[in-house]
Parts: structure tokens; sequence; C-alpha cells
């Protein structure tokens, strides 16, 4: 497979990103339109669920503590409660709870903004010393809330990744994004990110994906394996 370090690779990035912004269009969400603080809750909530019931848990929670300040002071089981729509809630309202305590501590009220003026891998390491916080969900935060150039990989993005043989097969969330995420090129993040979950969602699916549907077919390793038709390089 190509190595991460590949001098080409931004070059295949670039050509994923322009394939799939043809088929898909360019996908417009700002990077700082997202409220740090209730960002993080946001993904946190996020794990290991649909983006359905991530929804759900999230209006439930503000429904019940429309303030921040309010659901620092709420019981676990109180929060547990208001989540658990979304699933694991017992362990997501203690990340939850426990990261609000944090912030309050160390920075005398619930904000974030002190990250905006930190480098990406410190902002990052400060993210991931929170109890529940990964690279997937600090790489989200540090994206759509403060504009940094993270990318956040989940599972879709690691299986076409994967198929792309972009990463090894045997990488996980953390390692494909960490290998991903210096050679994405400027100003795609966001795009790439958002395209390549719309493609692992509609067409290169867990089982049975849709080769002959697929945008990336021309550069993809398994595509042209599963349909027998000649990959063409980059342009």
């Amino acid at each position: 497979m190509t190595s991460a370090r590949g001098k080409d690779f931004g070059a295949r990035l670039a050509d994923v990103s322009r394939r799939l912004c043809a088929r898909f269009g360019r996908p417009f969400r700002c990077a700082h339109e997202e409220e740090p603080v209730r960002n993080l809750i946001l993904t946190i909530l996020s794990q290991n669920t649909t983006d359905a019931n991530r929804d759900r848990a999230f209006r439930s929670l503000t429904r019940r503590f429309p303030e921040i300040p309010l659901l620092a002071r709420a019981k676990p089981e109180q929060v547990e409660e208001a989540i658990r729509v979304g699933g694991l809630a017992k362990a997501k309202a203690g990340s939850i709870l426990t990261a609000l305590s944090r912030l309050k501590q160390e920075r005398g009220g619930y904000t974030l903004d002190f990250l905006r003026d930190r480098s990406l891998p410190e902002a990052r390491a400060y993210l991931t010393s929170l109890p529940g916080v990964g690279i997937k969900t600090a790489n989200v935060l540090l994206l759509f809330s403060f504009g940094k150039e993270a990318f956040p990989v989940d599972t879709h993005i690691l299986r076409v990744a994967r198929r792309l043989r972009l990463v090894p097969a045997t990488a996980d969330l953390s390692r494909a994004a960490l290998l991903l995420e210096p050679h994405v090129p400027k100003g795609e993040h966001i795009p790439l990110h958002l395209n390549l979950i719309r493609l692992g969602r509609e067409i290169c699916r867990p089982s049975n994906p849709l080769h002959a549907e697929c945008p990336l077919l021309p550069v993809c390793p398994e595509g042209v394996r599963g349909t027998g038709k000649r990959r063409t390089h980059a342009r």
C-alpha cells in the first residue's frame, strides 16, 4: 500500500476530494459555527449511537438543563435519565459531568475558548485528557468549533480509507486520523470529512458495497477487485 508518508499521498487525497465533490457537491458547513462546550457534550453523546439518537439525547438534555451551569450541578442519575435514548447513559453522563467539573476547577468557568490560541497538538492533548474524549471526539470539536485542521475519522471514513489503501487494514480510528490528517489539502478538511461519511453510508457500505455507483471506483483497489475494472491514476 501507499505509505502515509509517500510524496503522492496529498495528491491522492486531493483527487479523492475532487471526485467526491463532483458527485455529492461541496458541503457547506462553517468552522467556528458550534459553541465548543455544547459541541463537546454533543460529541460525547454521539459515541456508539446513531445521529438520530444522539440528537434526541441532546434535545432531551438541553430541555432538562437549558444552561451549562444548571447541567453541571445536576446529579448523575438525572443526566442519565435525560440522555438514556442515546445509549451508554451512565458512562456518557459521567464523562459530561466530570469534564464540566474539571473546566470549572481549572478555568473558573465552563469554557474551552483558551484552546483557540493553542497549537493543534496541544489543543488535542488537552481534550483527550478529559474523560470519555478520544481523538475522534477531540478532532470533531477542533475542526467544527475552532476551525483547526484536524481530521475526524469515524467508522465510515475508516472503512473507505482501508478500501482505498490509504491506511493499513489494521489501523483503528485514532491511527487512521493521525495518518491522514497531515496530508489533507488545506481547505479540504470539512468537505472531505463530510463527503467520505456520505460515501460510506450510501455507497461504500460495510457489506455489499455499490462498486458500480462509486465515484472513487477508478482509484479504489477494492472496487477494482470487486468489478474487474482497471484502476486509473489520480489526476
